[in-house]
C-alpha cells in the first residue's frame, strides 16, 4: 500500500533524528523527492505533438514537455505544471491532451531528482528549479494570452516559491489539494509537535499565500484522504486580494491527473481564460 504523505514525512523525520550527521529535513528529501524516471512514455505516444525543453536551473537541467495550443486557437492560455510526489511529466501527458483539446497552451517539467531532470532532488534545488522554469516559462509564452501556474499536491510548495521569489510575475496561480506547510503535514502524521518546530519551516505555503500578489484559484475536495481540505482552506484563508475557490465531492487526491473530471478542470481552464 502506498503510503501517505504526512507517513512518509513522519518516517523520513523520524529517521534524520536518529542521525545527527544529516541535514533537518535529508532523509525526506532523499526518500521523497528523487524517485528517478519512472516512464518512459511522452506526448508522441497519444498522438501529440511536443517539444521537449532543457531548462537550466544552477548547475542542473530539467526535463520538460512543451505542447502548444494550436494556431487556429485565440489567445490561448498557458499553464505551467508544478506536479505533486512521486510523479514525472509523464502522469501528466494525458492532462496534457486534455488541455490541448481545450485550446490551453502547457509546459510540465521534472524537479531536479526526477525524471531525467539531473539529481538531486532537495528542498533548496526545488526552489531553485521552480523560479528557473517560472522564467523559461515566460519567455516561451509571450503575454498575449494569460499565463498561469498550476500546482497539484506537493507542487504547490515550489509552485508559491516561483510566484513570490521569481523576478516576473505570470498573471494568476491555481493550486489544487494544497498543503499549509510540511511541519502541518508531519504532525498530522504523528510527529512529535515539539520536535518539528525545531526544524527549518521549510514549503509553509500559508505564508507564502500571504504574500501572493497575483489571483489564486484553490482547487480541494472534501474526501481527499492525502492532504485534507482544511490544511488547503489554511492557504485560501492566507491570501489577501483577488481569490476564488472551487471546493469539489466524490474526487479522490489524484482525480485531477488520472481522471481529469469536468468538476476539477472547467473551473480552471475558465479561470485560466478569464481576464
Amino acid at each position: 500500500m502506498r503510503l501517505s504523505l504526512s507517513a512518509l514525512i513522519l518516517l523520513a523525520t523520524v529517521s534524520t533524528m536518529a542521525r545527527a550527521e544529516d541535514g533537518p529535513w535529508s532523509s525526506f528529501e532523499k526518500g521523497t523527492l528523487n524517485p528517478g524516471e519512472l516512464s518512459k512514455a511522452t506526448p508522441a505516444d497519444v498522438g501529440l505533438p511536443f517539444e521537449r525543453v532543457a531548462i537550466p536551473s544552477s548547475d542542473r537541467k530539467l526535463d520538460g514537455f512543451l505542447v502548444r495550443a494550436d494556431a487556429s486557437c485565440e489567445a490561448a492560455p498557458a499553464l505551467l505544471i508544478f506536479h505533486g510526489r512521486g510523479e514525472t511529466v509523464a502522469d501528466w501527458i494525458a492532462v496534457q491532451k486534455f488541455l490541448h483539446d481545450k485550446c490551453v497552451s502547457s509546459l510540465v517539467f521534472d524537479y531536479s531528482g526526477h525524471g531525467k531532470s539531473s539529481p538531486p532532488g532537495t528542498i533548496d534545488n526545488i526552489n531553485a528549479d521552480s523560479v528557473a522554469a517560472l522564467d523559461t516559462f515566460l519567455k516561451l509564452f509571450p503575454a498575449t494570452g494569460r499565463r498561469c501556474l498550476l500546482s497539484h499536491s506537493l507542487g504547490g510548495g515550489p509552485m508559491l516559491y516561483a510566484a513570490t521569489h521569481g523576478d516576473a510575475k505570470p498573471d494568476c496561480t491555481i493550486a489544487a489539494s494544497p498543503f499549509s506547510s510540511l511541519r502541518d503535514i508531519a504532525i498530522r502524521g504523528g510527529a512529535p509537535e515539539q520536535v518539528m518546530l525545531k526544524l527549518p519551516d521549510v514549503w509553509n505555503n500559508v505564508e507564502a499565500a500571504g504574500h501572493l500578489s497575483i489571483p489564486l484559484l484553490w482547487v480541494h475536495s472534501h474526501v481527499d484522504k492525502t492532504i485534507p481540505i482544511d490544511l488547503g482552506q489554511r492557504v485560501y484563508d492566507a491570501k489577501q486580494g483577488a481569490k476564488t475557490s472551487d471546493v469539489i465531492d466524490g474526487f479522490d487526491h489524484n482525480a485531477i491527473y488520472k481522471e481529469m473530471p469536468d468538476a476539477i478542470w472547467s473551473p480552471i481552464i475558465s479561470f485560466a481564460k478569464t481576464r
